[in-house]
């Protein structure tokens, strides 16, 4: 083989492998959202017990104006009275964690910490 067959195939070889570069990173590719219409959360553990409270994405994500209210699961023969602000929502809602106490029942309150479990789903063009 001479030196000028020799660049013009090497040369080709280039040429295909940066076109097959240019194709493969202008591909557009999709972030999956973590699945899940709702997440359980557990409670701090006091007087030998722990609690759990259950959050709609669209609890989160389009957070009612007074917040809500609900039991949380029984344990140890009682529930406790969750509350969670439409600010708190909010601050959860764009990425942060927020603690949240519990009603005193038996003496005692719980405290849960929230946060964002799933992400958006959002289209990215890589280039």
């Amino acid at each position: 083989m001479k030196r000028k067959e020799f660049l013009q195939i090497a040369t080709a070889g280039v040429a295909v492998g940066l076109g097959q570069l240019a194709i493969s990173a202008c591909k557009s590719t999709s972030t999956p959202t973590t699945p899940g219409t709702s997440k359980t959360f557990s409670s701090s553990t006091e007087s030998g017990h722990s609690h759990t409270v259950s959050i709609a994405r669209t609890e989160i994500d389009s957070p009612p104006p007074g917040g809500f209210s609900r039991e949380t699961a029984s344990a140890s023969g009682h529930t406790h009275t969750f509350t969670i602000s439409m600010a708190e929502l909010t601050t959860v809602s764009g990425g942060g964690s927020v603690t949240v106490t519990t009603s005193v029942t038996s003496s005692h309150s719980h405290a849960f910490t929230i946060s964002k479990w799933y992400s958006a789903g959002k289209s990215i063009l890589n280039f």
